[in-house]
């Protein structure tokens, strides 16, 4: 409602208008909206900027968080790192010191080898000259008995007399060699040879009689066996019977659970003066025979 003065004459006259709201311009109306809602959306505005900073600071503390997580990983790292890199230094140079020692060892190693080549070598020489000089000996040995063999027969006045090496027993116009050291039934078969003699072959009664009462109680190898045609022949070649009272109980049984190979394939005399069989392996001592007039 406004107030409208109109002037008549010498009088005011005041006449009250009513505007009706409803008959104003819609124009008017709609142009004021928009400062309205400008108002209105001044505050949105400001919550959003909020959010953002609020988004900003947050993502920015992370960042600066994982800055210094990885910072002191990376400073741990480091001294991890500067550790393990002593560590390996450490254990190259005690590497370089085992292999260092190695070859020195091994240096060592094969002048020790070098030595005991030399020292095989020598004793080989030396051995040698021990088997010459014992070959010399016994031929020594062979000439002085034979020298004394035959001032007994002048001194007997008996050139027929019959007569043995030194350490040699003479019986029937033999002579008989008991060894004192043991060795296999074939050594025993070769020392014999070098000997000028054979491994025992018996011919008679008396004869086994004789060398048995020699050999009791120990093991003497002597010169039969049938590892050559599967049947006992003595060593000249001549058959052999076998007579079961000459051997010991159940021998020759041939036997094969000794654990050496094979099965019992040369003879010797038992400790009753008996024959056995036995693996020829097996290291007994030996019995030597010749004839007196050949040795």
């Amino acid at each position: 409602m406004r107030a409208v003065t109109s002037e008549s004459g010498s009088g005011n006259e005041y006449t009250d208008e009513f505007e009706n709201p409803e008959a104003r311009d819609d124009s008017e109306f709609w142009r004021k909206e928009p400062s309205v809602r400008r108002i209105v959306a001044a505050p949105s505005v400001g919550r959003w900027q909020w959010q953002v900073f609020i988004a900003i600071s947050v993502t920015a503390l992370i960042l600066l968080l994982l800055i210094i997580t990885v910072s002191v990983s990376h400073v741990k790292f480091d001294r991890k790192f500067s550790t393990a890199e002593m560590n390996v230094q450490n254990l190259t140079q005690t590497l370089v010191s085992v292999i260092t020692r190695t070859r020195d060892l091994e240096e060592h190693g094969h002048k020790l080898l070098l030595e005991i080549s030399n020292l095989e070598l020598n004793q080989e020489t030396m051995q040698s000259m021990v088997n010459d000089m014992s070959d010399s000996a016994q031929v020594l040995r062979d000439k002085v008995s034979n020298l004394k063999c035959q001032i007994n027969k002048i001194r007997n006045n008996n050139t027929e007399e019959l007569c043995c090496p030194d350490g040699w027993l003479l019986f029937s116009s033999h002579c008989y060699f008991f060894s004192d050291d043991g060795m296999p039934w074939d050594a025993a078969r070769d020392e014999c040879k070098k000997k000028r003699s054979e491994l025992l072959v018996l011919k008679s009664k008396q004869e086994k009689s004789f060398v048995a009462s020699k050999t009791r109680p120990l093991f003497y190898w002597l010169g039969l066996t049938d590892a050559h045609t599967g049947e006992w022949e003595w060593l000249d070649g001549t058959p052999y019977t076998i007579i079961r009272s000459e051997w010991m109980p159940g021998q020759p049984d041939d036997w094969t659970a000794h654990g050496l190979g094979g099965g019992e394939d040369c003879a010797h005399f038992h400790h009753d003066g008996r024959y056995n069989d036995d693996h020829c392996s097996r290291r007994y001592r030996y019995v030597c025979k010749a004839h007196a007039s050949s040795i």
